[in-house]
């Protein structure tokens, strides 16, 4: 039985873009709720809000690849809710199929986190940019968890249910970590930090963590962007909920199909 799902885009300034995503959401998840986060600057001119979604009071403006905040936030917003799941989202993903709440259900039975390309242990010698950049920072980070090693994970479409939320906001070593994260926000400090920080609290909570299946996380990458004939394919599958990264570009060709996809079962309605 699918349970209650709530997605959360973290945006600065919504846009057509945006509006995309949540018709793609409305009309493949439409029983899901939608919250923006607002990390823009704070009092900017002219900033809407997305079509019918709620921004979240604890929005704060946040600077690109520092948003880590953005996901505590979330979380600690989301224990005072009754979700079974909350999902992590951005304009440049495009939803362009029926099941992701029927495939939640089944997928995190035996899971309290799933992310893209989730791995365990992130070699020392790893050049990834996220871990790399991290390793100055390294040894407070693993002292404050009690770990001698991270997992990695990709960051766009991120599940949480309530074991992972509450387990976190009530280990004895939360506030350290808060600091730790507030710290990150320096200059000259790590980037992307989330890609490391939520999947290694998987093994340092105790927790199950997991990867999307192989056929979804094919789907769901960093770069390139995805062709039309890319996006056509995953929805021509019927069982990969959402693509990432397709271009926020009105005449690039995945951006038509996936808008023609939206016209041709919404009408065009949001």
């Amino acid at each position: 039985m699918a349970g209650r799902l709530c997605f959360v885009v973290l945006d600065h300034a919504p846009d057509e873009y945006v509006d995309d995503l949540v018709r793609g959401i409305r009309r493949f998840c439409p029983a899901a709720d939608i919250y923006w986060y607002d990390s823009g600057p704070a009092g900017a001119v002219g900033r809407r809000a997305p079509v019918d979604v709620e921004r979240m009071e604890c929005s704060r403006p946040l600077l690109y690849a520092k948003v880590t905040p953005f996901f505590f936030d979330m979380l600690e917003w989301a224990a005072d809710r009754d979700y079974d799941y909350v999902v992590n989202v951005e304009s440049d993903m495009a939803f362009i199929n029926e099941g992701f709440e029927d495939f939640l259900a089944s997928a995190m039975a035996d899971n309290d986190y799933l992310a893209p390309r989730f791995a365990r242990k992130t070699p020392n010698t790893s050049r990834w940019r996220p871990y790399r950049s991290l390793r100055p920072e390294l040894p407070d980070l693993l002292d404050v968890l009690g770990m001698d090693y991270t997992n990695e994970a990709f960051s766009p479409g991120q599940v949480f249910t309530p074991r992972y939320i509450h387990t976190l906001l009530d280990s004895p070593w939360y506030p350290r970590l808060r600091e730790f994260v507030a710290r990150n926000q320096e200059p000259g400090r790590s980037f992307t930090l989330q890609e490391v920080l939520l999947p290694t609290l998987v093994d340092a909570l105790g927790l199950r963590g997991s990867d999307y299946p192989a056929h979804m996380t094919a789907f769901n990458r960093y770069r390139p962007y995805h062709a039309a004939s890319s996006v056509a394919k995953a929805h021509q599958r019927g069982d990969v909920p959402f693509v990432h990264p397709v271009r926020r570009d009105a005449e690039h060709a995945a951006r038509r199909f996936v808008r023609a996809l939206y016209d041709s079962t919404t009408q065009g309605k949001l």
